[in-house]
Order: structure tokens, then sequence, then C-alpha cells
């Protein structure tokens, strides 16, 4: 039985809600961070070197990103569900949603919210600024119109948008993309995400990002 070993408010969430979407039984291990300064414990770090969430364990291997983490339990457990068929067109969106999210969107995204929480000027910031907004951007127009990433089908690419959302509210950002925000409500709504929750505990960007500041 595959095995998620969960950081509590993290980015693990998206393991516990994949596996609950597709009805999947798996064994969670809870791993708390420090109360200090809210990073990792040494008992995931016992488990992968990276020390990152999510980490999951199958076939007595463990591994971490959450692409990829995502990707093999479709593949493995996941028969066809919540992803596009092979070889269309909606197959092309999901996988360039998919690594889009965590890839080309992400660092831009949270190097902004560095230079936010830094409360100082910095002379990259217009560039910063421009390439955060800019990958938002693409991500807030696919939604224009369309309740998820591939339009008509919710797939694992919302569950891993469904965090970034989360990434995005946490520094206080979110408001100005309101199709996101449309987007994280409606994930919030699912019962798949609220029973992750219930077992891994409540996702709060918000909080950690406050804590982090501290």
């Amino acid at each position: 039985m595959i095995i998620v070993h969960h950081l509590t408010n993290s980015h693990s969430h998206v393991a516990l809600w994949l596996l609950e979407e597709l009805g999947v039984p798996y064994d969670m291990v809870l791993h708390r961070r420090d109360p200090v300064t809210r990073r990792s414990p040494d008992t995931l770090r016992a488990i992968h070197p990276a020390a990152k969430a999510p980490t999951i364990e199958d076939n007595g291997v463990a591994i971490v990103e959450s692409t990829g983490i995502l990707l093999y339990i479709l593949e493995t457990y996941g028969n066809g569900r919540l992803r596009p068929p092979p070889n269309t067109p909606e197959a092309m969106l999901f996988f360039q949603w998919l690594t889009y999210i965590e890839g080309s969107a992400k660092a831009p995204t949270m190097q902004f919210a560095r230079l936010l929480g830094s409360g100082g000027e910095d002379a990259m910031r217009p560039l910063i600024e421009q390439a955060a907004n800019a990958a938002l951007g693409l991500i807030h127009a696919a939604l224009d119109g369309s309740e998820t990433l591939v339009p008509g089908m919710f797939t694992a690419a919302d569950i891993q948008l469904g965090f970034f959302e989360e990434l995005l509210e946490g520094f206080g950002q979110i408001d100005a993309w309101p199709n996101m925000q449309a987007h994280l409500e409606r994930m919030r709504a699912r019962d798949g995400y609220q029973r992750a929750e219930a077992k891994g505990g409540a996702v709060d960007m918000k909080g950690l990002f406050a804590g982090l500041a501290r």
C-alpha cells in the first residue's frame, strides 16, 4: 500500500487529495513542522534526504516532487481517471498545466512573494513582478469561462493548481486574480479536498507565511 509522509500544512495535501478523489487506500505518516522554524522535521529527512513535501513511499522506494508524485499515482492507481484520454488535445492541455504550475509559474510567483515579505525595495522588483504577473495571467486566462484548467473536466492539474492558489492567497495576492480565487473556492468545496483536510489537517498558508515572517 502506498504511504504518504504528510507534512502538516504543506504541499503534501495534494497527494492526500488525489488519493481521496480516486478512492485509493493509503497509509499516512504524519510529520509536524518545527514549531519555531516552521521547517520540515528530521523525521521527514530520514525518509528522503530532500526532506520535501510531498514524499511518498511505494514498492520500497521513497520519492519527492509533487508533479512526479501526482503522475505516478495516476499511472499506477488511476485507471484513466482524473486525466484526459491519451493522444487528445485535452491531454496536451493537461500535461501543459500540470507541469507549468510547478515549473514556469511557481518560481517567479515565489520570488515576488519573498519580495513582498521583505518589506523593502529591490532594483529587480519591476522585472520580478512582471514575470509573476505574466505567469499568473496565463492561468487566469485559462480559467476565463471555464471551471477547470481542461475545459469540462476536473483533473489532477486542478489539484496542483489548488495548492498554488493557496500559496497565492497566503501572501495576500489572490484577490487580484478572481478566476483563480473562484477556482480555489470550487476546489475547497469538493468532498475529496475536505476528506484530505480531515485526515491531514487544514491548509493555512496565511498562517504559515505569517509565521515565517516573524
